[in-house]
């Protein structure tokens, strides 16, 4: 990824509406929700959607494909067809920008150019769930129950031609399907009866070399367990800048019905749970802006996952909601302006019971334009001056169970406004996790 590129933080969160029910909606430690966008007009219709980073969702419901503002505002319509369908997936290749979106009883997948509005019917695949571009350019992988209820099977298709290859022969219902920057294939394995057996839904890894080998594979035989114990499974992404996946875990939690959405590490282990909700979600999106930063909690909030959550049976609610990391925060308290006096740089909501160490610049080293450094913490991080600039770095301080702690000094009335203050914050391992705001000593 580049480095000299950072996307305002406003970017992504003033691109989506005020939350307007987040009282139900439990982001995971180290993430916050940034806004979301009100989709209860389509309840109903349980549409597929893409989320660009603009904030605007191609959405196809089921008859009809537009794209529409965040705001709601119809920016092109590509037009209603005369039946409706129920939607399964919707994908879009940005450097092609061409769409594919499937129906699945009808079981037709489609191509748009989203620049030209031509539509094209590409192929069938009955009971098609979902859709994920290969390496290789022009092909993506469809998994659909093509053979019947209560079966799944992985299918190559050439976006050009919409000829179709068997891959696969998966047990059960059809799960989500991703592939990584090698080529390597994941599929949601869901067994063949509902309600699903507690832990009895896992992801499935056939590598690079099986799919492309000629050879139509089994989860059984030929895939290996990479994630295991879900009670459902909805949706699924690759997030590339972490190597990891992003899944949707469904119909669990007390009341049976809640969804996880987690990050999984290169092992397949839940490294982070990134959204708690009460109802159905799917739709899991990675939005990677290129700033050089990663999406992971306490974070630079630049990278985001947005996810659809639905509760149309309930109260109504349907909508995408946009999940950010949730950065420590770096807070100057001092005794006034030319004021000498004791003075505390704070910081806020950094990781419980983990450390922080102040770095301090002068002020005119201040960038404008945060800089991404690899510090050699566990991702790059953001820093308001180069790292050679911080010629005072402290030693780690403990923070409390609330990611709080505080550096105290005594500030000459002539030191106002001349030092930059920035936090590195450690988690409970001494591990560099992140960094803070920075401040300079001012009020």
């Amino acid at each position: 990824m580049r480095t000299n590129q950072i996307i305002a933080i406003a970017g992504l969160s003033a691109a989506f509406l005020v939350p307007s029910a987040q009282a139900q909606i439990t982001p995971g430690e180290g993430f916050e929700i940034s806004g979301d966008l009100d989709l209860e007009a389509y309840c109903g219709t349980f549409p597929a959607a893409y989320s660009f980073l603009d904030g605007s969702v191609l959405i196809f419901d089921g008859s009809n494909v537009a794209l529409r503002s965040a705001d709601g505002t119809v920016l092109r319509d590509y037009g209603t067809f005369p039946f409706s369908s129920f939607p399964s997936f919707l994908e879009v290749d940005e450097s092609t920008n061409m769409a594919y979106f499937g129906e699945s009883s009808p079981g037709v997948i489609r191509s748009l150019d989203l620049a030209t509005g031509d539509m094209v019917e590409l192929t069938t695949l009955m009971f098609n769930y979902d859709m994920a571009f290969d390496v290789v350019p022009g092909l993506a992988y469809v998994v659909a129950s093509a053979f019947g209820s209560a079966t799944n099977s992985l299918f190559r298709v050439d976006l050009l031609t919409g000829q179709q290859v068997l891959v696969a022969r998966i047990d059960g219902f059809s799960g989500p399907v991703e592939v990584d920057e090698l080529g390597n294939v994941y599929v949601g394995v869901l067994p063949g009866t509902f309600p699903y057996p507690d832990d009895s839904v896992k992801v499935v890894r056939f590598d690079a070399a099986q799919v492309n080998s000629g050879s139509v594979l089994t989860d059984e035989a030929d895939g290996f367990d990479f994630s295991v114990g879900y009670d459902g499974m909805s949706s699924a992404d690759y997030d590339p800048a972490t190597g990891s996946l992003i899944v949707v875990e469904t119909n669990t939690g007390a009341s049976g019905s809640e969804s996880v959405t987690w990050r999984l590490d290169s092992n397949g282990d839940r490294a982070e749970e990134i959204l708690r909700t009460p109802a159905y979600t799917s739709e899991a999106q990675s939005i990677d802006p290129d700033g050089g930063t990663v999406f992971a909690g306490y974070q630079p909030p630049n990278a985001s996952v947005r996810v659809q959550f639905s509760e149309c049976f309930g109260n109504g609610q349907f909508g995408i909601y946009n999940v950010v990391p949730k950065r420590p925060d770096a807070v100057f308290v001092g005794p006034g302006a030319g004021v000498s006096g004791p003075a505390s740089i704070e910081i806020d909501g950094g990781i419980p019971n983990g450390f922080a160490a102040l770095w301090v610049a002068r002020s005119g080293a201040y960038e404008f334009l945060p800089v991404v450094e690899n510090i050699g913490g566990l991702y790059p991080v953001l820093l308001r001056a180069d790292a050679s600039d911080f010629g005072r770095r402290f030693a780690p301080l403990s923070l409390d169970s609330t990611g709080a702690g505080a550096f105290v000094y005594n500030q000459p009335a002539s030191l106002e406004g001349a030092i930059l203050f920035q936090w590195v914050v450690f988690d409970s391992g001494m591990n560099i996790v992140t960094t803070s705001t920075a401040i300079v000593n001012q009020d």
